[in-house]
């Protein structure tokens, strides 16, 4: 190989063999955690026997909360339960459950309670019409399988792994080592149980940071609007491709050292974001697509959608993030889909055109509106470098780059996760093509 191009190619490997950090932004609900939890299970990172033994608990917890976020809801909806005598008392029951402790079974004395609940028709319904109050999706995952979730010997599958709910607090930072060549990733049954990692105490590369000092609301990403961006090849002489054949067959045998940086997406959580900003690769940003007729969980007067768009908007237009890719999901499409019929989007987005049971006019709808609000801050970041008394020409160049990466995900479905990886794999190639001029 010509020596100019073995020069640009090891500067494009010393790129690629730092550490990739993404860090994943949304809002409360979105599916953060989840897509954390689906990114152990592919890469076959063990949960230790504490992980899996505190989850199983989760599980009977989430049960009893479900219940109550949808019971609370129904006098909202003209359907108060008590009135019905026997549902009513089957609910007084399951609140007095205690939490289980470790290796204790779930007690068969609230077998019956939470299957009557569940059986009852005003129950059933209220699923349906109480969407809009965030009410978790994984209410009708669990109570569908409480026979098996009751058995003495119960463990989580990997499936219930994925589904079970608890909200991220603090900032968790978790590093995976992927390898590039996604044809090496062999994906896990998701009805098997998982078999905790050797030693109790052994743990993944996680850390979980404290939330640091408060900080005044202003440094909080306030709710506004913006970002998008495509990327553009340019024309590369013989030797800079020679270079680029080189660097792509030598990615492909590598592993990937990837830190992924969750934190809790509720508004309470929204001002630790600050602290996890520097060094930042790419933002993996997270909406849930049925969000949009819900509430957010903290007010029930902010529909979930339009709370996600403003923050999207927020972030596109950020400082910090001039020089970051964006992953965008569009998470919880199955929910989506069930919803429609039922939901008109029309009803809380007035300039919707396409059918009302159209699923993928809807989907597209909603692509097209985060990606007109990422150009527009693309477009924004641009106009404030050039008009800045000292442009910076690498900014500018990169801005113009900027690539947001959508897909139409379910979190909860192992296989798409996979979708992540392969943006993830192509930001880190492009990165390290930018830095080393090969594009």
């Amino acid at each position: 190989m010509h020596l100019e191009a073995e020069q640009v190619l090891k500067k494009a490997k010393r790129r690629m063999r730092r550490e990739t950090k993404i860090l994943l932004l949304g809002s409360g609900d979105s599916g953060k955690t989840t897509i954390m939890k689906q990114m152990r299970l592919i890469t076959h990172s063990a949960f230790t026997y504490g992980e899996l033994e505190a989850y199983r608990q989760l599980v009977f917890a989430n049960l009893v909360t479900g219940m109550r976020a949808l019971v609370e809801c129904l006098p909202d909806v003209g359907m108060p339960i008590d009135r019905i005598p026997d549902i009513w008392a089957a609910y007084q029951e399951i609140e007095k459950a205690p939490d289980i402790k470790e290796g204790q079974p779930f007690p068969e004395e609230y077998l019956p309670h939470f299957k009557l609940l569940w059986a009852h028709p005003t129950i059933q319904r209220g699923i349906l019409i109480c969407r809009q109050f965030a009410i978790p999706d994984n209410v009708p995952y669990f109570y569908e399988s409480l026979d098996r979730l009751f058995a003495p010997s119960y463990q989580p599958t990997h499936q219930d792994l994925v589904h079970v709910r608890a909200r991220t607090t603090g900032i968790v930072e978790t590093v995976f080592q992927i390898p590039n060549d996604l044809s090496r990733i062999t994906l896990p049954d998701p009805n098997a149980i998982p078999i905790p990692a050797q030693s109790r105490h052994t743990r993944l590369q996680t850390k979980v940071q404290p939330a640091g000092p408060n900080h005044e609301d202003s440094n909080v990403p306030s709710m506004e609007t913006t970002s998008r961006t495509t990327t553009a090849v340019g024309g590369d002489s013989a030797t800079l491709e020679d270079a680029r054949k080189a660097l792509l067959k030598w990615q492909s045998s590598e592993m990937q050292e990837v830190r992924f940086v969750d934190v809790g997406g509720q508004k309470s959580q929204r001002r630790k974001w600050i602290h996890c900003f520097q060094d930042v690769t790419a933002i993996l940003f997270l909406v849930a697509l049925s969000g949009y007729d819900q509430c957010i969980i903290e007010e029930k007067t902010t529909n979930q959608m339009s709370d996600a768009m403003s923050i999207w908007g927020n972030i596109c237009t950020m400082e910090w993030f001039k020089n970051c890719h964006f992953i965008l999901f569009l998470n919880k499409e199955d929910l989506f889909s069930e919803k429609l019929e039922s939901s008109p989007i029309r009803r809380y987005f007035p300039d919707y055109s396409g059918g009302s049971t159209d699923v993928e006019a809807a989907k597209d709808y909603f692509k097209r509106r985060f990606l007109r609000i990422a150009q527009k801050g693309t477009h924004q970041l641009l106009q404030e470098c050039e008009s800045s008394t000292r442009p910076n020409k690498t900014d500018n160049t990169f801005l113009s780059k900027r690539t947001v990466y959508p897909h139409f995900t379910t979190a909860v479905d192992i296989s798409l996760i996979q979708r992540v990886m392969e943006s993830v794999s192509h930001i880190i190639l492009q990165s390290a093509l930018q830095e080393a001029d090969i594009l």
